[in-house]
């Protein structure tokens, strides 16, 4: 599990002072990214090895409202890892530790020109950094 901060912006937020929903997935993506990095799989290497990784679903519960000023801590891990398809998991908590969203990411893996890639063939060493970090495997 890797634990992720996001302080509301002020254009996060509607005319109420309440962040938008579109915003949660964003910040779904910046503690991805974060934990890729702390793993030793940052985004730029991999796309320089020519593998993208798209989302091919995403999956929230909203629980409570957040707003502009509040800091929101992020528990981003791989809840699942089949070899071709990875699922990512994040539970978004306030300062007093009320979840305010649960939700999951689903992606696959493809080359830099758009075919299938199986990273336990392809990409033996990605393929076992993502197996260790699978959470309760």
């Amino acid at each position: 599990m890797h634990l992720y901060n996001h302080k509301v912006q002020y254009y996060e937020t509607d005319k109420m002072g309440i962040v938008h929903h579109s915003n949660y997935i964003r910040w779904m993506e910046e503690s991805r990214i974060s934990f890729l990095e702390s793993i030793g799989l940052d985004y730029s290497t991999l796309e320089k090895r020519g593998v993208i990784s798209p989302v091919i679903g995403v999956n929230v519960r909203y629980r409570k409202p957040t707003y502009f000023g509040e800091e929101i801590s992020i528990e981003v891990s791989i809840k699942e890892y089949t070899g071709i398809k990875l699922i990512f998991m994040y539970t978004m908590k306030n300062k007093d530790n009320q979840v305010v969203l649960t939700g999951e990411s689903e992606h696959c893996f493809v080359s830099d020109k758009g075919h299938i890639i199986i990273p336990k063939t392809a990409f033996p060493d990605l393929d076992e950094i993502l197996l260790k970090h699978v959470e309760n495997a």
